[in-house]
């Protein structure tokens, strides 16, 4: 049996959170959508400056065409530990939403305040709500 780090066990656990779905989740269909889960750690001193920028930039992506879900989150216990769920019309959307110029923009602005390069898991959902949103 492989061996979890407490990083691994939480973000499974936020992830089984997110995908829990609710009592009026349409039923199954073989299109769910294209996700991503995002995670963005802030150096010492800098959590106030990465949520200034992250905020403002998950707002705007929401309306970004193909764009279903964009939820940005901060791990309650961890302050300056970001996680976004994404999710997207199908993996064009996620393409067009990567060459913005919002994107163009806020990259070099994230990279000071950066622990550690952001990491990104990229799935395909299976079950679910279907990718039209209803």
């Amino acid at each position: 049996m492989p061996a979890f780090d407490r990083r691994t066990v939480m973000l499974g656990a936020a992830v089984s959170v997110l995908f829990s779905g609710s009592s009026h989740a349409a039923p199954p269909k073989k299109d769910t959508g294209y996700y991503v889960i995002a995670e963005i750690n802030a150096k010492a001193g800098s959590e106030s400056a990465l949520r200034d920028l992250l905020v403002p930039f998950a707002k705007s992506s929401r309306k970004e065409p193909g764009c279903l879900i964009y939820t940005l989150m901060e791990v309650i216990s961890e302050p300056g530990r970001f996680l976004t769920f994404e999710r997207w019309t199908d993996k064009a959307a996620l393409g067009a939403h990567m060459v913005t110029p919002a994107i163009k923009a806020i990259v070099p602005k994230l990279e000071p305040l950066l622990a550690k390069p952001f990491t990104q898991i990229f799935l395909n959902g299976l079950t679910g709500a279907p990718a039209n949103g209803t």
